[in-house]
């Protein structure tokens, strides 16, 4: 047992140590893993006290003599009565480092430093009311340990605390970053959007691209934006290849999409697109795959056509996972035939630390000489995080603070670069979003320019390796592997060539292939990675579609007695489906050589619901029982229908039969003649005894 004293000294510290961390919250705990890259907490905080929410912070970047003004909303979550309860605004007069801002933003409870601002509310809050405060803060200008950055500050009210940053310059001390944006305009894993008309796929298109769906909120908060789109080929149909894409809804699905694309062309100019392999394919798929790569081939190659209508490029790669490597560079590079690949979107965590030990630059360039934009992964977890005011008011903040710790990485360094994207789930609110994009437009060390520039740089910039561990490239898909795997590329384009088999029998072909061929090549798409069963349900319809038609073809079975030397067999083929089928090509062989198919069935055609019968030439060699094996097909020779064995029993006949039937014949004449003499009439020289002679 431990004395007595030291047993004492650890009481002590097992208390002390607590309340320490009580003090200053904002201090990481020991051994504690550091929070990821764009950690933003949620902006209403409630504990003990009130709900705390702060709405906007403004301006972004203080300059010298500006007012900071911070506003937002108290809610008594409490069971008892605020009597006009008092917000402090709290500042730690210290520039952070990159982790440091993010331990103080996931930070709660009242932070240490010196109060610089405060406003009580006139009114008393009952439990469950709420109000908003505005509290302003002057003389920010002579704190700060350096002439520009961002001072951590906290916004309380009781135990209750909001960690944020005010931006600020007073002697520009530095060279400026330039900053460019990307935003991919992609469809939501939604299987309902890809199948036969009806309400389902109508209320699907009307989610998907209506006034108030995800896409149309990703476009109205970068419309008037310094921003790139990266563009799925889907929802610009009317300029794909013809043919390839077209709606089979109604009007409404035809509207919808032909406003969107509309949108997307009337915005190009200032938007320089980049167009995504057709249905956004997911090009990631394609490493290690060995066949079913001729799809993806076909969906990257569609992109052209859709970029020159456009004035856009489709020669850069933006796949959802990993980055870039010898393997899957190389695995990239051959699925872009024309144009050639000319550059590749990639995470900056998964490159190597940049000169200095700084943060690398967005401009990079691959050993092989690939030109690569890598985005800061922290930043783009910021701007994605707009989906609220709330959340926007602290993710704009933490985005002032964190850009001016990288540039504080090499201040004096000019043409630093960096890169900031959207996740392909990206669904912002509009304003809020806006709101961040004029924001960091403001901020005086970052220039926004457009992603040319800095494809420009890439293409002179030295090159670098990627870095030892990887990180995905999209943080939307962080942790989720391709749903695409090989094996399923290769069954998926197999289901592609039976869907387009299929079609060339029906009567309605044309529609049958619009509808589900398009909806096995959208099973492509990258978007899938994030619903695995949504991805597994359209793959099942389409399956259901195909087989509809291959269970309902199909030859009868039966029994025949073939009693001939050479002749025809007449064999049933019936449809039940509710559509005429055409161009059905049958094919009969003999399981085994005891009778010889002379003369293949004519191509077929059956009516709804009916059936036809076919002749087969064939010639008998030997008696026996022959199974017929028998094979559906259209004209490509894609199998269709179910072949059916029809069993032949066959009995030659020969020269014999004809000796025999002649011998049959001679006895049968002989009997007659035989026959015909013992029946001669008897003389009268032989009269019956006792009769009297005249």
């Amino acid at each position: 047992m431990a004395p007595r004293p030291l047993g004492r000294l650890i009481t002590a510290a097992l208390v002390v140590v607590p309340l320490l961390a009580l003090l200053d919250p904002s201090l990481p705990a020991h051994g504690l893993p550091a929070d990821p890259p764009g950690s933003v907490p949620s902006a209403a905080v409630t504990g003990t006290g009130p709900g705390l929410e702060l709405t906007a912070i403004t301006p972004a970047v203080l300059r010298p003599g500006q007012t900071l003004t911070i506003t937002g909303t108290i809610r008594n979550t409490t069971p008892a009565t605020l009597r006009k309860p008092t917000v402090r605004v709290v500042l730690r007069d210290e520039n952070l480092d990159r982790a440091e801002i993010l331990q103080w933003a996931k930070a709660t409870g009242p932070a240490q430093g010196s109060e610089v601002g405060h406003t009580s509310l006139a009114v008393n809050l009952a439990p469950g009311a709420a109000a908003a405060f505005a509290v302003k803060v002057k003389g920010l200008d002579q704190h700060g340990a350096m002439r520009y950055g961002a001072l951590p500050i906290s916004v309380e009210t009781g135990t209750t605390s909001v960690r944020t940053f005010a931006g600020y310059q007073w002697i520009k001390q530095y060279q400026p970053m330039s900053v460019a944006w990307a935003v991919p305009l992609t469809l939501d894993p939604d299987p309902n959007l890809f199948g036969p008309a009806g309400a389902d796929r109508e209320a699907a298109w009307a989610q998907a691209l209506g006034p108030t769906s995800r896409l149309g909120r990703v476009l109205d908060a970068t419309t008037d934006a310094q921003v790139t789109w990266a563009v799925d080929p889907t929802l610009t149909p009317s300029l794909l290849p013809q043919g390839v894409d077209a709606a089979v809804g109604t009007t409404q699905e035809s509207a919808l999409r032909t406003a969107v694309e509309a949108r997307i062309r009337n915005g190009v100019t200032r938007h320089t697109p980049w167009v995504l392999p057709d249905t956004d394919a997911d090009v990631g798929a394609a490493s290690g795959a060995i066949s079913g790569r001729s799809l993806l081939t076909t969906l990257v190659g569609r992109a052209a056509t859709v970029a020159h209508a456009l004035g856009g490029r489709a020669d850069i790669a933006w796949p959802a996972d990993a980055g870039t490597t010898t393997t899957t560079e190389a695995a990239t590079r051959g699925l872009y035939d024309s144009p050639a690949l000319a550059a590749e979107v990639t995470s900056i965590a998964s490159r190597a630390t940049g000169p200095g030990g700084g943060s690398p630059n967005a401009a990079q360039r691959s050993t092989s000489g690939l030109a690569l934009l890598a985005y800061d992964d922290g930043l783009s977890a910021l701007f994605a995080k707009t989906t609220t005011p709330d959340q926007g008011a602290l993710s704009t903040q933490q985005f002032v603070a964190e850009s001016a710790a990288l540039l504080n990485d090499l201040p004096g360094t000019q043409g630093r670069t960096l890169f900031v994207v959207a996740p392909r789930t990206f669904d912002p609110d509009p304003a809020t979003a806006h709101a961040f994009l004029a924001a960091a437009a403001s901020i005086p060390w970052l220039t926004t320019t457009g992603t040319s520039a800095e494809l420009a740089a890439a293409r002179t910039a030295v090159p670098s390796a990627a870095a030892p561990v990887t990180r995905p490239a999209d943080p939307a898909t962080a942790s989720l592997p391709p749903v695409l795997t090989a094996s399923k590329l290769a069954a998926l384009e197999q289901t592609l060539r039976t869907v387009r088999g299929v079609a060339q029998v029906r009567d309605d072909g044309a529609r049958f292939a619009r509808t589900w061929a398009r909806a096995a090549e959208q099973l492509a798409s990258t978007r899938w990675r994030t619903a695995p069963v949504a991805w597994n349900t359209l793959d099942g319809r389409i399956l259901a579609a195909t087989r509809q038609t291959t269970t309902a073809v199909k030859v009868a079975a039966g029994t025949i007695n073939f009693l001939a030397d050479t002749g025809r067999l007449q064999i049933t083929v019936t449809n039940g489906l509710d559509v005429p089928v055409k161009d059905i090509k049958v094919t009969v062989e003999a399981a085994n050589p005891r009778l010889r198919i002379d003369r293949q069935p004519p191509i077929l055609r059956i009516g709804a619901q009916s059936r036809a019968t076919v002749s087969v030439g064939v010639t008998a060699l030997a008696a026996g029982v022959v199974p017929l094996r028998t094979t559906l097909t259209t004209p490509d020779g894609t199998v269709i229908g179910q072949g059916a064995d029809v069993e032949v029993h066959v009995t030659p006949t020969g020269n014999w039969v004809y000796w025999s039937l002649g011998g049959v014949a001679l006895v049968i004449l002989l009997l007659g003649i035989v026959r015909s003499f013992s029946r001669r009439p008897v003389s009268d020289d032989h009269q019956l005894p006792g009769r009297a002679h005249p």
